[in-house]
């Protein structure tokens, strides 16, 4: 394979007339003193004037490309969550063991972006406007504020829906970003998700870009960017911060039947743009070749002058040297790819090798695009350039051969088991040490793009039925996806679901164990099939159930304090009080972890702290009565009969109908 030799096109070198002096400092610029990053959710590249696109959609991110430098890039997987995991780390999807939206487990312990800045002075803050990025999964380490606060929305129903349009979270950010103005360093990362669907742009947009809606969306997110940039520029910050614009994935908007994004990893949702500016990088440069959202993770740092920790190992590239006009780090082929077919629906998995402008498909029946004279991948040439198509096998070969040894030796928390990978997926019929086999067991995605779509369909009226309180309805279309063949884990879970509400557990419990069977990874799975064997009365069987979710769920305070309070009635309070003492410690916020911690030591003897764990509900909680009752009790029970007055007093004026706080306040008057 030939490799491009230069990564930098001398386009400012071609506009002064061949003169080599635009980029060729006698000494290094100065680092960038602040850092915004903003990651803009599903956004195409083609939607950009700067990328081909249509103009007047972008004229923001157009300008801010022209004042800096600008790269075609490529997402490592279709999908938010492990996608922002990548930028943040720098590593693969393989490597950091997040493969899709719901997998398990969180963020591995390697030094995050915000943690490598913050250590070096920097005041950090993170703004997103979708749960998808909670910081519960990781990535709100090392930010001093990390905001994702999501309002209710009239009508919606599912996760893509439950987001923060992002002229909320830009007047947030604004504002904490006026705060630390003069405070010293600033990362500020603003996350919009906006051009993500429902396409519901507002006005004047949504008038502008009738019949196209995600037109639409996308523009009022390139009217953000614009307000965003003129704030550095009132703040002053505009020519110290390094501004760095990039998507996480693409949308299919129909091409090659994919609606959405996740399933398949075509251009229309692993192509990016990725637009930086910032002290010492000349205006006009555009990056030749192919980027990597992996690359960003050491670009950023050597951007901000701030030195790789030793413990991190990126696979991406640092390409400052290249937008500063410089040297350009060797090419390397870029890796992509989607594991949602596997992993949900038992098909194959799809894996990409990305070199220059040819690209190598890994699948049932592999794939190979020219894109350059193809760029809308109509036509496969695997057949046609065989020799190709073989080198590049080869080399994509090579790159699972590191995975399966990685995922061997020392998987991260929650990742895929190996022998899942092997036996369905890529890692089971292609690696650069053996020769390569032309099938896999799994059914080709492009078989099932169909079947795909009306999974969705009857999946999403499922869902809706489901959090409508219509289980009956929702059964039915859980029950029609399994008869119809697509045996996923969600169509198991949510049926499961389902027939809990009906009150059918042990018909529930059957669901869920198909559900861990497929998906044994999801801590979700386990712990509903506790949830319906604690509706059986089994409880040893739950026990084990909750057991299976703890290493998985490593963070989740509400798993550890059912486990706890099941443990507590099992008869084993020492590891109960354990476990509700890791609930409160990863959520302190949680009153009834409190409350349960509380009635535990009390149910031990050891009232003092007791007292305390009642006290801490109470001061989270202050409107249930029960909470309020319960310190008082502890209150008599050592003695301090006069402090447990008011507390039987409040849980009384709560719920005046409540007799344990009538009881004991009589008894106190005895």
């Amino acid at each position: 394979m030939t490799l491009a030799r230069h990564l930098l096109a001398p386009v400012c070198a071609l506009a002064l007339g061949g003169l080599p002096a635009c980029a060729r400092t006698a000494s290094p610029p100065p680092a960038a003193r602040h850092v915004v990053l903003v990651t803009l959710d599903t956004l195409r590249a083609d939607r950009l004037a700067t990328f081909g696109g249509p103009p007047g959609v972008t004229p923001h991110l157009d300008r801010i490309a022209r004042e800096g430098a600008f790269a075609a890039a490529s997402a490592q997987v279709p999908l938010t969550r492990p996608s922002h995991v990548t930028m943040f780390t720098g590593l693969l999807p393989w490597q950091h063991g997040l493969r899709d939206n719901i997998s398990p487990g969180g963020v591995p312990e390697v030094p995050l972006l915000a943690e490598v800045l913050k250590g070096r002075g920097f005041r950090t803050g993170a703004f997103v406007s979708s749960m998808v990025l909670a910081p519960q999964g990781g990535l709100g380490r090392g930010f001093d504020v990390f905001s994702d606060r999501v309002e209710p929305v009239e009508g919606a129903r599912f996760i893509n829906t439950l987001q923060r349009r992002g002229d909320q979270t830009l007047a947030e950010a604004t504002q904490w970003l006026e705060a630390q103005h003069g405070q010293g360093r600033v990362f500020l990362w603003l996350h919009l998700y906006d051009p993500h669907d429902p396409y519901e742009p507002p006005e004047p947009w949504a008038s502008r870009f009738a019949g196209k809606p995600y037109d639409g969306e996308v523009a009022f997110t390139d009217d953000l960017v614009g307000r965003l940039d003129a704030t550095l520029a009132r703040l002053g910050l505009r020519e110290q911060t390094l501004l760095v614009l990039a998507s996480d994935h693409g949308e299919g908007l129909g091409e090659h039947g994919e609606t959405l994004h996740g399933f398949f990893v075509y251009e229309t949702t692993l192509a990016v743009p990725l637009v930086v500016r910032g002290p010492g990088i000349p205006a006009g440069g555009r990056l030749a070749g192919t980027a990597a959202l992996a690359d960003l993770y050491p670009t950023v740092l050597d951007l901000a002058g701030v030195p790789m920790p030793p413990s991190a190992r990126p696979a991406g590239r640092n390409l400052g040297p290249a937008l500063r006009g410089g040297a350009a780090p060797p090419e390397q082929g870029v890796y992509a790819e989607s594991l949602v077919p596997l992993l949900h629906f038992g098909w194959s998995d799809l894996r990409v090798l990305r070199d220059g402008r040819w690209k190598y498909i890994q699948a049932p029946r592999p794939e190979l695009y020219d894109l350059q004279s193809d760029p809308h991948e109509a036509t496969n040439l695997v057949a046609a350039q065989p020799a190709r198509a073989a080198a590049l096998q080869a080399a994509l070969g090579r790159i699972l051969d590191d995975e399966r040894r990685a995922a061997a030796a020392s998987p991260p928390p929650g990742a895929v088991p190996v022998e899942l990978l092997e036996k369905l997926g890529a890692l089971g019929y292609v690696g650069g040490a053996a020769p390569a086999q032309t099938s896999t067991p799994g059914a080709d995605p492009k078989d099932r793009i169909a079947e795909f779509r009306l999974a969705n369909e009857l999946m999403r009226e499922g869902l809706l039925r489901l959090q409508e309180g219509d289980h009956a309805g929702s059964a039915a279309r859980f029950q029609e996806l399994l008869r119809r063949g697509i045996e996923s884990f969600e169509a198991h879970f949510y049926l499961g679901r389902a027939l809990m509400g009906l009150g059918r557990p042990r018909e529930a419990a059957l669901r869920f164990e198909e559900a861990v069977r497929r998906a044994p990874t999801l801590a979700d799975g386990w712990q509903a099939l506790a949830r319906a064997r604690l509706a059986l009365g089994e409880k040893d069987r739950a026990r084990a159930a909750y057991e299976k979710a703890l290493p998985l769920a490593p963070r989740d305070a509400a798993l550890r304090r059912s486990l706890g309070e099941l443990r507590r009635d099992q008869g084993a309070p020492a590891e109960a009080i354990a476990l509700l003492r890791e609930s409160v410690a990863l959520d302190p916020g949680d009153a009834s972890a409190w409350n349960a911690l509380g009635m535990t030591l009390g149910g031990s003897g050891r009232l003092a702290e007791a007292e305390e764990a009642f006290r801490e509900a109470v001061a989270r909680n202050d409107r249930n009565h029960r909470y309020a009752y319960n310190l008082g009790l502890a209150l008599v029970r050592q003695g301090k009969r006069a402090e447990a007055r008011p507390f039987f007093e409040k849980a009384l004026a709560l719920e005046p109908r409540f007799a344990p706080a009538r009881e004991g306040l009589a008894g106190l008057a005895r």
